[in-house]
């Protein structure tokens, strides 16, 4: 691989771009005498004018000497490759106003140390790399990349930026090229597939032949991939802006059957479908910048899913309303965790779920537990989501709508309203407790004792 350096500048690129964390991090390795750069994906979207996500770092430091630097701010994570979290305190001033307190959010930044060229013979049966922790200078760290574009680096203090490879260019020919042999780097790590498909639908790249033919040789190897990296795969689809474009290639090339079990479904392709709107309206909001909810997208996705079963449970099953949506939940939970989705995660969608039956069937008796959960919000745009794509939507729609003004000061007359409105609420029998039987055997026991005492 070829180095080329460029001054920054050319690209309208400068130092006041970069995360200030990062900055700091890079001062402060750079003053103990160790290379600093800002890698991968922060230096590829300034490049492009997108703002980064992450401001990842690459060092020569090892992991021991970053956490040495900044000591209790760190962490040393990763088992297969070890890197570091650094971590700040920042004060989030929206919350902080809100509750009249202050409130401070963690924020990391990942610092990696630059991987050698040398791998360990640490395989898997399917050729997958298991363990790589041998650490080396930063023009064999380019080669271990995955993709040209995400072999550069910026040093945000020089102004410049290192090219190893034919990064700036294939920015320049929007082309997305893979670094060595496709068909190796795939076994090495059948990941990069999903990667290349992600980053070039959301930088609007074209891949690169050599780079897409092995795709289909390769990509069963995915199926092998621990749950948890394919679930992180899956939240960055969702988080990359084009996720509707991503899924609908995923499905043409047969890649997210068996992979992502949410994305396998016709429904999230059905352009008329609640789980295909929650993705247009997701990729909207990360479009412009605005904060979305992990949650709201993943309980939109399955939505009909539980809302089929919810419907079979009242009509066939004639369980009461209520009862049948937690029965319909239980019986598809195992989706979500068949994505490697985590308990707390999942109490978060069943509460976004559980609260379409409160919303449907509100009372003055339960208003105010209603409205003290803390994912009301998020269960309240699934409800007016679900209720764009009914014709004739329901009378408490527009009330819930009404009420959740913020504008509305005296909500009186609402409340009146919500009498005539609310359905009535259903009562469930409490199920009667059955009595334990005595043993027989304890019986015996009790009447010979009554017989000893009398002799």
């Amino acid at each position: 691989m070829t180095k080329k350096v460029y001054s920054a500048n050319a690209f309208n690129v400068n130092k006041t771009m970069v995360d200030s964390n990062a900055l700091s991090i890079i001062k402060e390795l750079q003053k103990h005498h160790y290379q600093a750069y800002i890698v991968g994906g922060g230096i590829r979207d300034l490049i492009l004018g997108f703002h980064p996500k992450d401001f990842d770092i690459a060092t020569d430091a090892t992991p021991e000497q970053v956490k040495k630097i900044f000591y209790r701010n760190a962490i040393i994570i990763g088992r297969r490759f070890k890197i570091v979290h650094v971590f700040f305190n920042e004060l989030n001033q929206v919350r902080s106003s809100k509750y009249s307190k202050k409130i401070y959010d963690r924020h990391i930044i990942e610092v990696s140390t630059f991987r050698s060229s040398k791998q360990n013979d640490d395989k898997n049966t399917h050729g997958r790399l298991m363990s790589d922790n041998n650490y080396g200078t930063i023009e064999e760290d380019a080669k271990r990349r995955d993709f040209t574009i995400n072999a550069m680096y910026y040093d945000p203090l020089a102004e410049s930026i290192i090219d190893y490879g034919s990064g700036i260019q294939d920015i320049k020919d929007k082309t997305l090229h893979i670094i060595g042999k496709p068909q190796d780097r795939y076994i090495e790590d059948p990941v990069r597939i999903l990667r290349a498909i992600r980053l070039s639908d959301k930088l609007n790249l074209q891949i690169d032949d050599n780079t897409r033919i092995p795709f289909q040789t390769t990509k069963h190897l995915l199926q092998n991939e621990p749950k948890g990296r394919l679930f992180e795969e899956m939240l960055k689809i969702l988080q990359s802006g084009s996720s509707n474009k991503i899924i609908n290639e995923l499905s043409e090339l047969k890649l997210s059957k068996g992979v992502f079990p949410l994305f396998d479904s016709e429904n999230i392709l059905d352009k008329n479908s609640l789980a295909k709107l929650v993705l247009e309206k997701t990729d909207e909001r990360i479009q412009n910048q605005e904060d979305f909810s992990v949650p709201f997208v993943l309980a939109g996705i399955l939505w009909h899913k539980v809302e089929s079963s919810w419907i079979h449970n009242k009509n066939v099953k004639s369980h009461p309303n209520k009862e049948a949506l937690v029965e319909a939940i239980a019986a598809r939970k195992w989706i979500l965790f068949d994505s490697g989705i985590t308990q707390n995660l999942y109490s978060s969608i069943k509460d976004i779920w559980l609260l379409q039956y409160d919303l449907e069937n509100p009372s003055l008796k339960k208003l105010d537990t209603i409205l003290s959960n803390g994912r009301l919000r998020q269960a309240w745009h699934l409800y007016n989501l679900r209720n764009s794509l009914v014709k004739d939507p329901h009378p408490l729609h527009w009330w819930w709508n009404k009420f959740m003004d913020e504008s509305i000061d005296d909500k009186t007359k609402l409340l009146i309203q919500l009498i005539d409105l609310a359905p009535q609420e259903e009562t469930i029998k409490p199920k009667k407790k059955k009595r334990k039987k005595r043993k027989k055997l304890k019986e015996q026991d009790h009447n010979t004792s009554v017989k000893d005492n009398n002799i």
